[in-house]
């Protein structure tokens, strides 16, 4: 942090010493004579200017030069070495000349960006005007378009544009302008990387819907910039506005890209392309794809040189190259909060910085909010600690350890407050689903497995005159009978309507899948691809915890909207998600285990040994990212008719997300990394310094 705080005050000097140089001449110009300030900075910072080591401005080594040249055409002496001066005009000239060379077309199109540096040694200013916007300027930079109107003096638009500004601000002149569109991204993007936009879900909303007007409009201001056009596209797309991909399509080809929008971005723009081209919906997605494999092999040449220093972090770079279903959004939301700079600017070739993102106010009520939730969190987790020593579940072979990794895992995906109810009926429920699944896992005695199933088929009866096949059987039983209860009764206040009946189908559908499973292993049937999903999807239990769930998020759910296509859709989309995660991550685990019973062997199997275990293992990671599309699509897409809460449909992703975490790299369920144990340190028990 102390090497990349002097990096950026050495960039602030640079930047300055330009400025300086700048207001000294224009000073000077105006027979005003309160410069020496200005003089003396540069005296004191002009080192800067030639030291390899440092970040400089774009067009920095053209646009600087020019100024001394100028100021020695007006007999104004600037204090800097003479030898830093000559070597900086020198580098000019061999900038403008490989600049020249690099143009197919002979031109100056490499160099309109910084063309107020080239002054009189531009003579084609009638060509770079081509690059001149509606507004009237060059890239939005009133440097440049003052150049221009200097050089090129019958342009109205740019008299315009210039005196525009001029009106607005009276005495002085921003390095860029209009700064709306970016300022409005960039507050919302900040919000939501700080996990407190929901307290401003109706300004965000105002927000959005004008940047999607905007949007369908085809605004300069979006689309002429590569960082807007790439964050708005992302901030629509995930906030159910539908936005095609088809906008994207100029940024497909990388060498296309630096030839034309590239040349007058940073590494940050690379970076929001590559964030954007994850948002795939389709099972075939050309123009995405193309642009995620570009700028992901980008970025990781900069990781492996450590290249990275463009206004971003590591951090930065290593979270953007992670796909960002399988992120923690809590443990995402506290980096960001602990990396977030009050004095933080963006640099091209000025340092732009607004007030109302890098606030310390903001800061301050981000670090109050996240230990409010936390509080809260830590709360709920005493209660559950208590439900766990009440149903005895450490007798059954449950390690306590697994509630925390849950209890985690749900609230670093919905970690509102508002979500207490939800988040302690997912957890128990998860926990429920872990027991009879060690049961069945495990093999268990048939006939305790059976006896499982009949308790439940016969819920209410007289339990007293019923027989429990063993201890344990009794134990999951009444933890399962006693947790269904309680929830029961809650979701019915919260439903206004008794949903006792459907919680139970969803444990009854769970334990039928379960034990069809239990028969083909038994008796070493392998059932097809078809027959092997039907019934694997339901018992990975995503469908059972997550209608369960779905209860208790707040919106009242009739019958007819539980039992619609659409839920039905989404929940075998998320277990489809869950099942082949599920099935790649813990397939050698299994493989140990000498039961193989998952989606890779039956592949293998059925191709009668043609096909090795790798290539089945890719033909099921193909399966897995077009069934991901597709339920990002769903969740996203705003269907006609459709009459599913967004926050019900929203879930179902979160799910799938968490089902990444727990199976992705084998059972993180069960055997927990280091890794995931300082994530539940975050999250739950460390608070934020204020």
């Amino acid at each position: 942090k102390k090497k990349e705080k002097k990096t950026i005050d050495t960039i602030r000097k640079i930047e300055r010493v330009e400025e300086f140089s700048s207001c000294s001449i224009c000073n000077y110009l105006w027979s005003c004579f309160i410069f020496f300030s200005g003089l003396t900075f540069i005296e004191k910072h002009g080192w800067a200017v030639d030291n390899k080591d440092q970040i400089s401005p774009v067009g920095f080594e053209i646009i600087f030069p020019s100024m001394i040249k100028y100021a020695e055409k007006m007999n104004l002496n600037l204090p800097l070495d003479p030898d830093i001066v000559n070597l900086a005009i020198r580098n000019r000239d061999l900038a403008i000349e490989r600049a020249l060379q690099s143009d197919f077309k002979g031109n100056v199109a490499n160099l309109e960006y910084m063309a107020e540096g080239l002054g009189e040694l531009c003579h084609q200013w009638k060509e770079i005007m081509v690059h001149q916007r509606e507004n009237g300027s060059l890239f939005d930079s009133p440097a440049t378009t003052a150049a221009a109107l200097i050089y090129n003096q019958h342009d109205e638009k740019c008299f315009e544009y210039l005196n525009s500004i001029l009106k607005l601000h009276k005495n002085w002149v921003p390095t860029i302008y209009p700064t709306k569109i970016h300022s409005l991204l960039c507050l919302v993007d900040t919000l939501q990387s700080l996990g407190v936009d929901r307290h401003f879900k109706t300004e965000i909303k105002n927000v959005l819907d004008e940047i999607y007007r905007l949007w369908q409009e085809k605004n300069e201001e979006i689309f002429s910039n590569v960082a807007h056009c790439a964050v708005a596209f992302r901030l629509l797309r995930m906030s159910n506005y539908e936005v095609s991909a088809d906008e994207l399509v100029e940024f497909v080809d990388e060498v296309h890209f630096f030839s034309t929008s590239g040349r007058f971005t940073s590494h940050v723009e690379i970076l929001e392309l590559h964030k954007a081209s994850q948002l795939a919906i389709y099972g075939k997605d050309d123009i995405l794809d193309k642009i995620n494999n570009w700028t992901g092999s980008f970025m990781e040449e900069k990781l492996l040189t450590n290249d990275y220093i463009d206004r971003m972090s590591k951090n930065e770079v290593e979270l953007a190259l992670r796909k960002f279903y399988a992120t923690y959004d809590r443990v995402e939301n506290r980096r960001y909060i602990e990396a977030y700079k009050v004095n933080s600017s963006k640099i091209l070739k000025a340092a732009y910085r607004s007030p109302n993102i890098n606030s310390i106010d903001l800061l301050r009520f981000s670090k109050q909010d996240f230990n409010l939730c936390q509080a809260q969190h830590q709360r709920e987790l005493q209660q559950l600690k208590r439900w766990f020593e009440d149903c005895k579940l450490d007798q059954v072979g449950l390690p306590q350890q697994n509630l925390y990794t849950s209890f985690f895992l749900t609230a670093a995906l919905l970690f509102e407050p508002e979500f207490s109810d939800a988040r302690i009926a997912c957890v128990k429920s998860t926990m429920l689903l872990t027991v009879v699944d060690d049961f069945f896992d495990g093999f268990v005695c048939k006939d305790e497995l059976l006896n499982i199933f009949e308790l439940v088929e016969r819920w209410g009866s007289n339990y007293s005159t019923m027989h429990y096949h063993s201890d344990r059987v009794k134990i999951f039983f009444s933890a399962l009978y006693k947790t269904i209860e309680e929830l029961a009764a809650i979701a019915t206040i919260k439903q206004g309507q008794c949903i006792k009946d459907h919680l139970i189908n969803l444990w009854l559908d769970l334990l039928r899948s379960m034990l069809v499973e239990v028969e083909w292993w038994r008796n070493q049937t392998t059932p097809s691809i078809k027959e092997y999903l039907s019934v694997a999807c339901e018992s990975i239990g995503v469908r059972c915890v997550t209608l369960i769930t779905q209860c208790f998020l707040g919106p009242k759910l009739s019958k007819d909207i539980l039992q619609s296509s659409e839920m039905s859709a989404l929940c075998n989309g998320t277990s489809m998600v869950a099942r082949f995660l599920n099935d790649i991550g813990s397939s050698k685990r299994e493989e140990a285990e000498s039961s193989p019973k998952d989606i890779v062997s039956i592949l293998i199997n059925q191709s009668q040994g043609t096909i090795s275990k790798e290539e089945a293992r890719k033909q099921v990671m193909e399966m897995l990212e077009n069934k991901r599309r597709e339920l990002l699509g769903m969740v996203l897409i705003q269907r006609k008719g459709s009459q599913l809460p967004q926050e019900c449909k929203d879930i179902f992703w979160k799910t799938s997300k968490l089902s990444h975490f727990a199976y992705s790299d084998g059972d993180e369920f069960r055997f927990p990394e280091e890794l995931l144990k300082n994530h539940i340190n975050e999250v739950l028990f460390i608070p934020l310094k204020p």
